[in-house]
């Protein structure tokens, strides 16, 4: 639930945090007052940093009362994602000049892990010119549009390929071309609300029409999940030596 946030404050085990753990919730109130927040003088955390003492939440909730948190206390996945918020903050307030050069795109995708270090893919710098030059090679090549980010154009390639080359889409195609299509013009279509602007309108029909598309690739999975189970239930193998007639 928190690891985004977990992992931008560097917290220590981000990925094993569990709300529900009382201990793993004190621990990390701690840990965000010494290292984040230092709201109190490190003498006055000694309280706190008592996490295994009976009257730890009445510390906690003066802790929140001097913090001025707006909410209420006893909603504790509510306070602590507060506090994570209030930490970021702090912590980008205080390295301000430094964050605002980062490429939040080209930093996500650099932080990105390859399945496979023997990949093509994991020796990609997404900031170099040569990255940037052939994303945009490959995005007129595909005929997608322009875009700032080069990463983003690579994921909407990604997602195109995915799409459209993969061996269901390419088996699709082929059936659908052995059928006659009617061209149904996008102007005909009724959006069912003005926005009183035409591309807005245009837009959002063309929203509406990939919704029903995914609605109706959603309802085939459905179908085929149904057809999977009604095959396992539908003809049961039994064992007539352990069954019996009347009584």
């Amino acid at each position: 639930m928190f690891q985004r946030k977990l992992r931008a404050l560097k917290f220590h085990h981000p990925d094993n945090f569990n709300v529900d753990d009382e201990q793993d919730v004190r621990t990390l109130v701690v840990w965000l007052e010494d290292q984040k927040i230092r709201f109190y003088p490190s003498e006055d955390r000694v309280l706190l940093r008592a996490s295994s003492s009976v009257d730890w939440q009445d510390v906690f909730t003066k802790y929140l009362q001097d913090l001025k948190c707006p909410l209420d206390f006893r909603r504790q996945v509510s306070v602590l994602d507060w506090m994570l918020g209030y930490a970021l903050r702090l912590e980008y307030a205080d390295n301000c000049k430094q964050f605002q050069h980062i490429d939040i795109l080209a930093h996500e995708a650099q932080q990105a892990t390859c399945p496979d270090p023997a990949s093509p893919l994991a020796r990609l710098d997404p900031v170099s010119p040569e990255f940037k030059s052939g994303v945009m090679s490959l995005a007129l090549l595909l005929n997608l549009p322009q875009h700032t980010h080069p990463v983003m154009v690579f994921q909407a390639a990604r997602r195109l390929l995915e799409c459209r080359f993969s061996q269901h889409a390419l088996s699709s195609v082929a059936q659908s071309s052995q059928q006659s299509k009617e061209i149904f013009p996008l102007q005909k279509m009724d959006l069912g609300f003005d926005t009183k602007k035409k591309a807005l309108n245009q837009a959002a029909k063309v929203l509406r029409l990939l919704h029903i598309a995914e609605l109706r690739h959603l309802q085939t999975c459905v179908n085929e999940i149904i057809v999977a189970v009604q095959t396992l239930t539908a003809n049961p193998k039994t064992d007539e030596r352990l069954g019996k007639v009347g009584r």
